[in-house]
């Protein structure tokens, strides 16, 4: 008797806070995930286009199945403001053939009035504001990290780096799911880390967990 064919992995990225343009260093980090023969799908996010949070999870549970559909395993990563929109697309699916990676992302508002305040980093106090960031922070703390079962938080990888001056790293945990710090400063140290030196390591997370 033959085992069923294993599925491909495919990454559905979830960029931080900008229009969803693609730079030099997303081009290099598209290169070297599918030099590694992973389909990374950039799911390009305008984080100040006016969408609601609800409109902004509807669009990624949609890209997120589309890639199943394609290609049967799907991790979900996000960086920075973008790793609360993967918890949320992760959650809302609850799919056993997706996984989430919150890379350096924010997923709680934390007890700041400075700098480093939800309400400042979501740019509310700006002529370019981002609400949906912000409420979509404010929905993984609420909604989603206290209804985690065991077995979710098992489908789940959290990525930090030693310090990071935008997102305090304590808002970056969640209790129960497995976590890695890599030896990176910042958070533009913390992008280059996530995104390529632990490439590997988060494929070989993605295709240790699903089935």
């Amino acid at each position: 008797m033959t085992s069923s064919p294993r599925h491909e992995l495919a990454v559905l990225y979830i960029n931080g806070l900008g229009d969803g343009s693609i730079h030099a260093k997303d081009k290099l980090v598209q290169k070297w995930w599918r030099q590694a023969g992973i389909h990374f799908h950039h799911a390009g996010v305008d984080w100040y286009d006016g969408k609601s949070f609800d409109d902004r999870l509807a669009e990624m549970t949609t890209e997120a199945n589309e890639l199943i559909a394609k290609s049967g395993r799907v991790a979900i990563i996000g960086s920075s403001a973008g790793g609360s929109l993967a918890l949320s697309t992760f959650f809302e699916l609850r799919d056993k053939n997706i996984c989430a990676i919150n890379a350096h992302g924010r997923l709680r508002k934390g007890d700041y009035t400075n700098h480093n305040s939800l309400h400042h980093r979501a740019h509310l106090d700006t002529d370019k504001p981002s609400q949906s960031f912000y409420d979509c922070v404010v929905h993984v703390e609420n909604e989603v990290l206290p209804n985690l079962t065991e077995q979710e938080k098992r489908l789940i990888l959290v990525l930090s780096q030693l310090t990071d001056l935008v997102v305090p790293t304590e808002l970056m945990s969640i209790e129960g799911a497995k976590e890695h710090r890599s030896f990176a400063f910042g958070h533009l140290g913390g992008f280059l880390a996530h995104l390529l030196a632990d490439r590997d390591f988060i494929i070989e997370f993605a295709n240790k967990e699903l089935e």
